[in-house]
């Protein structure tokens, strides 16, 4: 996918756990491509302190790379004091539920408040606007129907990962 990624510098890019899972290590053909395309859009992904303990905490060396390389960093949630913010929280629990058949208080927290945590950045920070990262599908839809419902779909944008480094990264293999 080169260079021609869906978020640039200028943007708040928060980013899910799954990620960071599906790139792998350090030393993964995937990771590497995924670095270079955000280092080369001059973007910092935020990881929501839910995420990192998702992920294993800081000291794994996925984190540790990304925060020692500064290409990523670590940040408290701000409390959920913006009603658009909780809303959204909501509508996106709600669709998750229903997406998956789950209970919506079996639903992932971190999934749900991924929606109003973009909300609230958009909001509180001046930023030209906000780009969720994650291969959660029920995750997706669950916050591309909350920025809907609110009202923010001209400034906050969901993304996967094939989206940033294409579904071929080179490291798939083939069988013949």
């Amino acid at each position: 996918m080169g260079t021609d990624v869906p978020f640039s510098a200028d943007q708040d890019v928060l980013v899910d756990a799954n990620i960071f899972f599906a790139i792998g290590r350090p030393s993964n053909p995937r990771y590497r491509q995924f670095r270079s395309a955000v280092q080369n859009a001059g973007v910092v992904c935020k990881l929501p302190r839910r995420v990192i303990g998702e992920l294993g905490g800081p000291e794994t060396d996925r984190v540790r790379t990304a925060l020692n390389e500064e290409w990523a960093e670590i940040i408290d949630a701000p409390p959920p004091t913006d009603g658009d913010a909780v809303a959204a929280s909501d509508i996106a629990r709600r669709t998750i539920a229903n997406e998956t058949g789950q209970a919506e208080h079996d639903v992932e927290k971190t999934d749900a408040i991924l929606a109003g945590l973009a909300i609230q950045y958009l909001r509180e920070r001046e930023t030209a606007g906000v780009v969720v990262l994650t291969d959660d599908k029920p995750a997706k839809k669950g916050i591309e129907n909350a920025v809907r419902a609110q009202g923010y779909t001209d400034t906050i944008a969901v993304y996967g990962l094939a989206d940033i480094i294409g579904d071929d990264p080179g490291d798939s293999m083939r069988l013949i």
